[in-house]
């Protein structure tokens, strides 16, 4: 059943949202929820993937490995194998369409991690990313204890209960496993599909509207 909207809800676009570009057929799972502020989230079904060649590979890189000795010197042009680019492109993720400069991070590495925000069980947002480039064990992509956001999606005061009122939005409760799932191209129709009765349809709808 629907959730109430509050920090660690995920908001599930409804096809009222298909034209929109920036948010068609997303996840946007909430990191801070204010009535009185209004709202910030992450979209956590956009993986880079194969748009990971639309950024620097090298800059992307350089978020997960530090300044290291070298931090003042000019960025090389070296060439970025294909086995890095596949797992940059898993790794980071395409988080909002508001400043996509910005890096955000979700992690459940409590122990490993200090200053972290816990928003659900096990789950946290940001926290000492130095610690974070130590861990070599856990910067991978493969290990699914870590995710990095460019960018974030923002609403004003009001602004998110107005949209989700005239239908735009569907409300679902967070789950840690979800944000971490390798399948996060699924989520979208996964989590229709889980809260049943009238969205359960929505889920199975073709992407392109046309073919409907």
């Amino acid at each position: 059943m629907p959730a109430p909207l509050q920090t660690g809800t995920l908001l599930v676009a409804s096809p009222d949202l298909c034209e929109d570009p920036n948010f068609n057929r997303t996840v946007v799972f909430i990191i801070h929820y204010s009535a009185e502020e209004g709202a910030m989230g992450l979209v956590i079904n956009r993986p880079l993937g194969e748009q990971v060649q639309l950024y620097s590979a090298e800059e992307l890189q350089r978020l997960l490995d530090g300044p290291g000795e070298n931090a003042d010197a000019e960025p090389t042009s070296r060439p970025v194998s294909k086995a890095i680019q596949t797992q940059l492109g898993r790794m980071f993720y395409k988080g909002g369409p508001v400043k996509q400069g910005y890096l955000f991070f979700l992690h459940r590495l409590d122990e490993a991690i200090e200053g972290g925000a816990e928003i659900l069980d096990g789950l946290y947002l940001g926290g000492n990313l130095d610690a974070v480039r130590a861990e070599a064990e856990v910067v991978k992509a493969d290990q699914p204890l870590l995710r990095f956001y460019l960018g974030y999606a923002a609403w004003d005061k009001g602004q998110l209960e107005w949209e989700i009122s005239n239908g735009a939005w569907i409300l679902a409760p967070g789950e840690t496993d979800l944000v971490f799932t390798d399948r996060p191209e699924a989520i979208w129709r996964d989590v229709l599909y889980s809260l049943g009765g009238k969205y359960r349809p929505i889920s199975v709808l073709p992407e392109d509207p046309s073919v409907n």
